[in-house]
């Protein structure tokens, strides 16, 4: 103990300069906006950097099975090409023809972070707005939905995953006109659940649950999952509906994310209604 204390005596100076130099470095950070955007941005750059480098290791050894999900994606579509069109009938006394406007653009990401274990879980992805990512993209990926963008920097972007108590879409039922959300109650990273389904819908296990058209976030029919159960809920006036989820999250690796060409002019004139209110 006294040789410690001797050693504190002798450096007494160098200490006293360390901590000096780190009261000075967190006034600048906490009282100075300019340096704490910018050692922010940095500590972003690094650790995107960072979790870029791990990822691409980790890629590297799943090339054969990514491969074979590559090709089921590029043959799934095809098949759902026509979603990212809408039929524009500009004249529908004059001319009977129709044509396909597109809607929707893809911009292809990879995922370099992921959790599915917290209550609000979040996907890191290794594209930002100089790629074009905006806040409010929908996320999907060949298998179904993921996610919404919240954040992006220059290079990376953060999505809410599905996996997330705040993360709300209105499923469509096959065959069935009812309007229930899907949210997750985080029990398990393999389903979620509907909520406000009314009791007198008949729905059976293994129908399959899509995005719906009330979306500006996603196109319509894509994936959510399929029905694994039906309870009925508190009070007997609604269903509990379990979905197992078409995606897998465990090992989320290649997605899209949306673009809604409409969406900017929607939300234009939807503001004007609520400014006029």
């Amino acid at each position: 103990m006294r040789n410690f204390f001797l050693f504190i005596q002798r450096y007494s100076h160098f200490f006293l300069f360390l901590i000096l130099e780190t009261v000075a470095f967190y006034a600048i950070y906490s009282f100075n906006n300019y340096h704490h955007a910018v050692l922010l941005n940095t500590s972003n750059n690094v650790n995107g950097f960072i979790l870029t480098k791990r990822s691409n290791i980790t890629e590297y050894f799943n090339l054969g099975k990514e491969n074979k999900r590559l090709q089921l994606e590029n043959n799934a579509l095809r098949k759902k090409v026509l979603e990212s069109y809408y039929i524009d009938k500009s004249d529908t006394i004059r001319n009977t023809d129709t044509t396909f406007r597109q809607k929707f653009t893809y911009i292809p990401g990879n995922v370099i972070q992921n959790s599915t274990d917290l209550v609000n879980n979040y996907i890191t992805i290794d594209k930002g707005s100089k790629h074009g990512i905006k806040k409010n993209m929908g996320v999907i990926n060949p298998d179904g939905i993921v996610g919404v963008i919240v954040a992006t920097s220059e290079n990376f972007s953060i999505a809410m995953s599905v996996l997330n108590s705040k993360f709300k879409v209105t499923p469509k039922l096959k065959g069935n006109s009812s309007i229930g959300r899907l949210i997750w109650k985080n029990n398990s990273p393999y389903y979620a659940n509907i909520e406000g389904i009314n009791k007198f819908n008949v729905l059976k296990k293994g129908d399959i649950v899509q995005t719906s058209p009330y979306s500006s976030l996603f196109p319509e029919n894509v994936m959510i999952g399929t029905i694994a159960e039906v309870t009925p809920a508190t009070g007997g006036s609604f269903l509990n509906v379990k979905v197992k989820l078409s995606t897998n999250f465990t090992s989320l690796r290649s997605v899209y994310i949306i673009n809604n060409l409409q969406k900017e002019e929607i939300e234009t004139i939807e503001e004007q209604i609520s400014s006029g209110n």
